[in-house]
């Protein structure tokens, strides 16, 4: 007991060092669970084995991971990403799976393992590039579309994998039409099982929410992720799969996001420690034994998995530029990459002179991902006239932003930016306006305001606007993408400006409150209660009366759409 309890001491601490440390680097938390798991491993320290406890643990933490996965797998989702899921996604892992698996064979590489390294090699990380293409506010952008659908079906091409593996495992060498036969079997079985789990689920989080009790929402939750994936496991398919249906299930209901919110720290905790043990199977000597076949395997992830994105996006129909920008942004490896070869190496199904390099280029590639992500665009230079001149009025922008701090920034200076800026001038207080219309730009700079020509959802224009030291970020048009793009730029700063939103009407009032903004003030309201109030005054009330009604209708309008009053 007192040995277990160190152990577990060391790796919370370990684990608490490694992820502090790397998220303030910028660099994804499964990096610092690789590192401890690779550090503190049978590898190296062997301060920590693989027992049993920790291996169920891990266990359990990859059953959560498929679940939550599959909570992003509803159909409706799958349909509105159409021709990039079916097209580019297919093409992409098709691709570099026969390329990879081509190269191994050609080499001498058995079968089996060229497979089993190839659909690894084909995987990126949805996690990183999400996250960090959130943080950019470039998923709605045509390259992060297309990048979301690659990831999408790669995320899907992981199930026959497991499959796969788990069969050959079990079986050693197995014909291809035994394989297909085992897979479309699995594929039914699967199917047969999200038929018969969607009425039982869905009955049973209706009777729970009735109960009103977070407590019984939880069990249940925990109990149908571990329990579709205890029966599928009795029908001879991988445990994690069945936690994928009941994602899937679930993630097509209702309930979907309080469940993901209320799973989400046991999946952060069971996955890292799912990580921590495929860290301790990376033999840090491998480094130094076959430091060759390391600089091979990044090669293919960082130059010719690129070159088969961009191919796919041109198949896909995307432009040039999209396709370019989405090459960078899957350039990496990713966390079922990491745990097939795993589960390949545990199994001696991959010999360790192969696993244990990729291993470590799919975990370097992964770290350096969100740096490469940030800087996508460079990628489209070649390509995109309009990546030229963007450079250009960022290069101006800067040189006129230089010398402003605690400044304000101006989205918009049309007919409510005008005004805004007028005001400002008035108080004495810095700021610098954008505005992406041409004829709305010349207006403002003849009426002598502070105005750049740019396009304000473009990250690196807000950064030359000088963001990080701005005080207050206002946001003066109604184009909904855009403002949301912006918001989630503002976010993204420590300690970052407040954020105004002016809009239309009141209809996006909770939308853009979910998304943090200081304060939205629609022109609807605006003008109404400005409207309102002269006609109580002209009405016979006193003007503290017509004062107290207006205010009292417009905190109830603010409360009712989501925002303190």
């Amino acid at each position: 007991m007192d040995d277990l309890l160190a152990r577990t001491l060391i790796l919370l601490a370990a684990s608490g060092l490694a992820v502090g440390l790397l998220t303030m680097l910028r660099m994804p938390a499964v990096m610092g669970y690789l590192v401890v798991g690779a550090v503190l491993g049978p590898h190296a320290l062997n301060l920590i084995d693989n027992a049993e406890h920790t291996k169920f643990l891990a266990e359990l933490g990859l059953i959560f991971l498929m679940f939550m996965v599959g909570l992003e797998f509803s159909m409706p989702t799958i349909l509105r990403a159409g021709r990039d899921v079916l097209v580019a996604g297919s093409v992409h892992v098709g691709l570099m799976m026969t390329l990879v698996t081509a190269g191994l064979v050609l080499t001498g590489v058995p079968v089996q393992p060229a497979v089993i390294m190839g659909g690894a090699i084909a995987m990126s990380s949805t996690a990183v590039t999400l996250k960090q293409l959130a943080e950019q506010g470039e998923i709605s952008s045509r390259h992060g579309r297309l990048a979301l659908g690659i990831l999408l079906f790669q995320d899907l091409a992981t199930l026959p994998l497991i499959i796969l593996v788990g069969a050959w495992a079990q079986n050693g060498s197995l014909a291809p039409m035994e394989i297909l036969k085992q897979i479309a079997v699995a594929t039914g079985a699967l199917v047969a099982a999200a038929v018969i789990a969607r009425p039982l689920i869905r009955l049973g989080f209706s009777w729970v929410l009735k109960s009103r009790s977070a407590d019984l929402f939880l069990l249940w939750a925990l109990m149908t992720a571990l329990g579709t994936a205890y029966v599928v496991h009795l029908a001879g398919l991988p445990a994690p799969i069945g936690a994928f249906v009941a994602g899937m299930v679930i993630g097509e209901s209702e309930f979907r996001h309080r469940v993901e919110e209320d799973i989400r720290p046991f999946r952060d905790v069971l996955v890292g420690l799912f990580f921590i043990t495929v860290g301790m199977g990376i033999d840090t000597s491998a480094a130094a034994s076959f430091p060759g076949m390391i600089v091979v395997w990044l090669l293919v992830l960082v130059l010719a998995k690129p070159l088969v994105a961009f191919v796919t996006g041109l198949i896909a129909g995307a432009p040039r530029e999209a396709s370019a920008r989405t090459a960078v942004i899957v350039a990496h490896g990713g966390e079922f990459g990491l745990l097939l070869t795993s589960l390949a190496l545990q199994s001696g199904l991959v010999p360790a002179a192969l696993g244990q390099p990729a291993l470590i280029a799919l975990a370097l590639t992964m770290g350096f991902a969100p740096l490469l992500i940030q800087r996508n665009h460079w990628a489209a230079w070649l390509f995109d006239r309009r990546e030229r001149r963007i450079a250009a009025t960022e290069a101006s922008i800067r040189m006129q932003s230089g010398s402003l701090h605690d400044h304000v920034i101006l989205c918009g200076c049309g007919r409510v930016g005008r005004l805004v800026a007028t005001v400002l001038e008035a108080a004495g207080i810095a700021y610098i306006a954008i505005e992406t219309d041409l004829p709305r730009f010349r207006t403002a700079r003849r009426q002598g305001h502070e105005v750049v020509f740019g396009d304000a959802r473009h990250h690196r224009i807000l950064e030359a606007a000088g963001l990080d030291r701005a005080l207050l970020v206002a946001i003066t048009f109604d184009h909904l993408n855009t403002v949301e793009s912006i918001l989630h730029r503002v976010r993204a700063i420590e300690p970052g400006p407040a954020s105004l939103v002016s809009t239309a009407d009141d209809l996006d009032m909770a939308h853009f409150a979910r998304l943090e903004a200081t304060a939205v003030f629609p022109e609807n309201l605006a003008a109404g209660l400005a409207l309102a109030d002269r006609a109580l005054l002209l009405c016979g009330k006193s003007q503290d009366d017509a004062a107290r009604i207006v205010n009292g209708v417009r905190a109830e309008l603010v409360e009712v759409n989501g925002l303190a009053a």
